[in-house]
């Protein structure tokens, strides 16, 4: 059964227990976050009991499988549903996960509860397939805010703070707006807090919204990759105070730098620059094509994949230590900027 958690009456009640799978995916990364704290709180699970709950992510899967599977016959040792929870959210072997699972039947589970939270996987991979047909399965399908809802959220934010808008305004406001579910509660609770000490007016909403656009994280990665040290860690800074996950910050570099990757192996069998970035299939903005100019001439497939390993090093420290992920992202920003000046 598929839902959408925006649907904001989902976790208002318990979830009906005739539900024992529970996949979460899609491409809002914030809501995906949301979603699985949301569940863990409806399903009372508790993460640092290890009689009641067993935690796998993506290294601990590929190495241990067997264990993996081993652990649906383990038998309780209270009166209670045991719960695994798969947490790919940071893959990098979504193929060999496909694999895994080829024929693996979900509905088989009974007398354990099974999490899995993805930002990766489509509708169209196995593992969603094979869930979505399994009748025990709740699938929570996290996609694209709705521009609808933000701008009723804002009209009544509005309200609140007593500052009448007309609706050009308005509908300049909705546009500045992040479709990340995530990075707009996190403006809204800026804008709350901001009007606390000081009454906003347009402009100044404008601009504090502005502040949280997924463009300004796109912004921000151009200017890394293009060796701007100064002007990325700076916009990097803001996302620190907004409080923005370090897994959303992760994941565009990871495709700025897959696609980049991708370029410059066409660069290597002959294409132009031009041709590179004018390319359909590649689907890079018209705004973006004079940083893709300049980083096709700084990098090469060598220092790709050496930044594409730290960043995996640092996804892992980021996760271990939630309190320091800044200083793991800080880390990762120092390490891409030096690869972009030296020549090899």
């Amino acid at each position: 059964m598929k839902i959408n958690p925006l649907n904001k009456n989902i976790f208002s009640k318990k979830i009906d227990e005739s539900f024992n799978i529970f996949y979460i995916f899609g491409n809002n990364l914030g809501l995906i976050d949301i979603c699985y704290s949301k569940l863990k709180e409806n399903l009372n699970i508790d993460l640092n009991d290890p009689f009641q709950t067993n935690y796998f992510d993506e290294n601990k899967l590929l190495h241990n499988s067997e264990v993996f599977f081993d652990e649906f016959n383990t038998i309780s040792i209270f009166d209670k549903k045991r719960t695994i929870i798969l947490d790919i959210r940071q893959s990098h072997n979504k193929s060999d996960i496909n694999k895994i699972f080829a024929d693996f039947n979900f509905s088989k589970i009974k007398d354990t509860q099974l999490l899995i939270v993805s930002y990766y996987f489509k509708q169209t991979d196995i593992l969603s397939k094979k869930i979505l047909k399994s009748e025990n399965a709740l699938c929570f399908t996290c996609y694209d805010e709705d521009e609808l809802n933000i701008k009723n959220n804002l009209k009544k934010e509005l309200v609140k703070m007593e500052l009448n808008l007309n609706e050009q305004q308005i509908k300049e406001l909705t546009s500045k707006f992040s479709y990340d579910s995530k990075i707009i509660q996190n403006t809204f609770e800026k804008i709350k807090l901001q009007n606390r000490n000081n009454n906003l007016n347009f402009e100044q909403l404008l601009t504090l919204i502005d502040d949280n656009n997924d463009e300004t994280i796109f912004d921000m990665i151009n200017k890394l990759l293009t060796g701007n040290y100064y002007e990325s860690s700076k916009l990097l800074n803001n996302f620190k105070l907004n409080n923005t996950s370090s897994g959303s910050i992760l994941n565009l570099i990871k495709s700025k730098l897959k696609l980049l990757k991708t370029c410059l192996n066409m660069k290597k069998n002959g294409l132009t620059k031009n041709a590179i970035v004018n390319c359909k299939s590649l689907k890079i903005f018209y705004k973006e094509h004079k940083f893709f100019f300049k980083m096709l001439d700084l990098w090469n497939l060598r220092k790709i994949d050496a930044c594409l390993f730290f960043l995996f090093k640092t996804e892992l420290n980021c996760k271990s230590e939630k309190n320091l992920e800044y200083l793991f992202l800080n880390q990762l920003f120092l390490y891409i900027y030096f690869k972009t000046k030296v020549k090899n």
